[in-house]
Order: structure tokens, then C-alpha cells, then sequence
């Protein structure tokens, strides 16, 4: 979910919306309601190659010009798709998210040739190869209705001269076939598998080195724990439990007949030691999946560090300092949102995606591919989401979940039930109930996944 998007649900403020003539040339030339820290952009779709002209320039983590990134050489290339004018001055939106500056003195651009439009069947579905504007007709010179953002999936219930009639979040109009690619039919998501055999505690258990009561213990299990049994001996399961493994006796355990099971083991990162981050669940999270990807190797301390700072605005960087809790007036929300939070993962791998508005079906899909979800939802008990409004800065007074909490989605099971990694928690990872974690995360349905 972009900015725009995140806003008009949450700023309670006017926007404005500016639409002028389209321009004539390929690429729908239009005004959109973008805004980036209370600046409106001219958005031009496009498909095309920029080059870097001069010796060095900066590319951009997102249509600002202070959101420097790194360094451009002379000769390098990207694909561009698009092109936005910011504070008075052009850039292009590059396929990887980043931007770059549009100035002829340093860049040259090679628009790509266009292919014809796809030919699909009515009620296909198609995806969006760039943000691509749904208009009233099937022309650049129809009025804007939306615009589809980049990837977004739309149903296809006609076509005319290259335009295709397209149903997006409820809304219907008309999009260019130009930006817009046939989606492959997939079969359904696999459910987990059934082949293992599961086990649940019937008492607080020991787990031991070994299978005998001669065995050292390592840990103790929880009554009710849910376990994969990883082999058997003597009447003994082997187990894995909170990142070990080891013995638990078969006396004190029933068989789950039927259950099944998905879950991703990602590395632990706890937010409270050995460095003390209060208020650092967003980063510690996404460090963890990171981690599990092989990604990076940064401790949290170092990932916290380099994490984009604002003074209260989240949905630009982290709001505050994610070491110690602040008192402010106007109270701060010391948060990074998930659009935010994105743009600083890619810099460590371009397989880091802003999927907020995913249902739960989705998430789901991600964990059966192996990919771990930040996910936003309420503080450890799961309360009920408490709403409340505070001042952001440039990005206003926004009505936001007041127990907010992030962690890391691993895992889900035949029972409804969802697994999750929680830098907070002293039990590292465990189990949720559907109703619990449902009624959290649909309050904003935000989330950053790591593929």
C-alpha cells in the first residue's frame, strides 16, 4: 500500500485532487493526486530506459529530493515507468522503487517500443506492469477515476481499441492494455502437509537431551504446546521447541490425528536484549526476516542505526528513536510505517514488498512459498485495537491503532490457529488463535513481506 493509498484511509484531512487534459503522446500523460510530505506530483505513465549521462547521481528512495540513497555511475541504466514532478522538478520512478533525477543534463532516456495489447478473455484476470490510471472511457482524454497501483490484479469484462474494461477494489472504468499483462491461472495454494505426525503436551513437560529420564532437561514445554514429532524411541518423540531440540516422553503427550501444519523457522532477534530497543519491534522484525533469507548478517544495533529517522513522521521513517520512550507534546507515535519500512529493506534486497492490504489468504500463500510477513497488529495479548489520533508532522493528524505491534508471521494450521515470531515475547515464537489475530491485523491489514 503507497502513501496515498495509507492517507486517504487514515489523514483526516482534504485532499486535493488536480486532473488536466491528457496529454497526446503514448504513456497517458495526466494529473494525479500524489503526495509526497504535502507535495502534489505530475505522474506520466511510461515504459522506457534511463542513463546516467554524467559521472555520478543520486538515486532516491522515494519522490523527495532529501531521500538520498546511493550513488549512480556514469553509463548505468534502469528501467523507468514512470515520470513525476516533484517540488518544481522531474524524476523517474524506476522498475527496483527507487528514483532518480529526469534532467536531460544527466540523464537520457530511450522509450521502449510498445507491444500491441494482450488479447484476453472477458473476466480473465490481468495485472499492472506500471501504476497505471483507470479512467471513464477507453481514451487518455476520459476523466481519472483511480489510479491501479503497479502489480495490482483487475478483472477484464471487455476491451476496446487497446483499452480494456477493468474492475479494481469495487471501482470500474477503463485501462491502457499497453500497461497491462494476462495473470497465469495458478492452481491453489497446497495445504500443509499431513504426512508428519503431530503431537500436543498434555502437561508442562520436560524436554531432555536424550529419550530417559536420565537425560539432561533443557527446557520445559508448556501444557497444551503444539509439536512436530521428528522421530521416535522407547516411547520418547523428538521435538523441536523455541529454536532447540530434544526428548519429550511419549506418556504425557496425545497424538493430533488429522492436524497439519505450516511454519517457517526464522532466526530470533529480541527487541529488549542484548540491546534494548522498546520501542524497535518493526525493525527487529523485519531483521528477522531478513536474517532467515540470508540477506543480511547486521546485529540489531546496526540495523536500528541505519534505519531512516524522522522527527515524528512515521510514515517516512522511523518517528523518534526506537531506543528509550519519548514524552512529547504533541505526544510522538514512535513507529516506521509499512511503506517506510519497505523502502529501508530494499536496500538490503529488492525481494522486499509493501503487501499491506493482503487478506489473510494471502499471507497465508507467502508461508506456503517460505517467505516470512512483518505484520502489524496489537500489543502481546492481542487486545481489541484502540484508535487514537496523533500530530505526524507533515503527514498531519492521523488516526492511527494506539497498540500497535509488529512481529513476524512463520506459520499457520488445520485449526485456524496462526504462528508467530514476536521480538517482545520471552516465548519467541507461538501460536494464536484466529479470532485473536484476525480481529489485530484486519484493523489495518498492513504488512512487509520478505521473499
Amino acid at each position: 500500500m503507497n502513501s496515498k493509498k495509507i492517507r486517504n484511509i487514515l489523514i483526516k484531512a482534504t485532499a486535493f485532487l488536480v486532473i488536466a487534459s491528457a496529454s497526446a503522446m503514448p504513456g497517458a500523460a495526466s494529473w494525479a493526486d500524489r503526495t509526497n510530505g504535502g507535495i502534489e506530483a505530475f505522474a506520466l505513465e511510461l515504459q522506457g530506459t534511463v542513463t546516467v549521462t554524467c559521472s555520478a547521481l543520486w538515486t532516491y528512495s522515494r519522490p523527495d529530493w532529501t531521500a538520498k540513497v546511493k550513488v549512480a555511475y556514469k553509463g548505468e541504466s534502469f528501467a523507468a515507468v514512470e515520470k513525476i514532478s516533484v517540488a518544481g522538478r522531474d524524476m523517474y520512478r524506476l522498475s527496483n522503487g527507487m528514483y532518480i533525477s529526469a534532467n536531460p543534463l544527466y540523464v537520457s532516456f530511450r522509450e521502449s517500443s510498445q507491444a500491441p495489447a494482450p488479447v484476453v478473455q472477458a473476466s480473465s484476470a490481468m495485472a499492472a506492469t506500471a501504476n497505471l490510471n483507470m479512467r471513464t472511457g477507453p481514451g487518455t482524454g476520459y476523466q481519472i477515476i483511480r489510479v491501479i497501483p503497479k502489480g495490482a490484479q483487475v478483472s477484464v469484462s471487455g476491451s476496446e481499441n487497446g483499452w480494456y474494461k477493468v474492475t479494481y477494489q469495487g471501482a470500474t472504468g477503463w485501462a491502457s492494455g499497453s500497461y497491462l499483462t494476462p495473470v497465469q491461472a495458478q492452481a491453489p495454494a497446497p495445504a500443509p502437509s499431513v504426512t508428519s505426525t503431530y503431537i500436543r503436551t498434555t502437561a508442562n513437560l520436560n524436554m531432555r537431551t536424550g529419550a530417559g529420564t536420565g537425560y539432561a532437561i533443557i527446557t520445559t514445554i508448556p501444557a497444551g504446546t503444539k509439536l512436530e514429532s521428528l522421530g521416535t524411541s522407547g516411547g520418547w518423540y523428538k521435538v523441536s521447541f523455541s529454536g532447540r531440540t530434544g526428548w519429550v516422553s511419549g506418556s504425557y503427550v496425545t497424538i493430533l490425528s488429522g492436524y497439519s501444519q505450516k511454519v517457517i523457522g526464522i532466526p530470533y532477534v529480541n527487541q529488549y536484549s542484548p540491546v534494548y530497543a522498546p520501542m524497535g519491534c518493526e525493525g527487529a522484525s523485519l531483521l528477522m526476516a531478513l536474517k532467515h533469507k540470508g540477506y543480511t548478517a547486521l546485529e540489531l544495533k546496526a540495523f536500528l542505526d541505519a534505519m531512516p529517522k524522522t522527527e515524528r513522521d512515521p510514515f517516512n521513517g522511523f518517528a523518534s528513536t526506537p531506543y528509550r520512550v519519548v514524552s512529547e507534546v504533541p505526544e510522538i507515535f514512535q513507529s516506521i510505517f509499512p511503506e517506510a519500512l519497505t523502502a529501508y529493506g530494499i536496500r538490503y534486497s529488492g525481494n522486499v514488498a509493501d503487501v499491506s492490504g493482503y487478506s489473510t489468504a494471502q499471507l497465508k500463500a507467502e508461508i506456503d512459498k517460505g517467505n516470512p510477513v512483518v505484520v502489524y497488529v496489537t500489543t502481546r495479548n492481542y487486545e481489541t485495537p484502540v484508535w487514537k489520533v496523533y500530530d505526524m508532522g507533515p503527514s498531519g493528524n492521523v488516526n492511527i491503532v494506539d497498540n500497535m505491534h509488529v512481529m513476524v508471521l512463520t506459520g499457520y494450521n488445520s485449526d485456524g490457529e496462526y504462528h508467530v515470531t514476536d521480538p517482545a515475547s520471552s516465548r519467541n515464537t507461538y501460536w494464536v488463535s484466529q479470532v485473536k489475530f484476525e480481529t489485530s491485523y484486519n484493523a489495518l491489514k498492513w504488512a512487509v513481506v520478505v521473499r
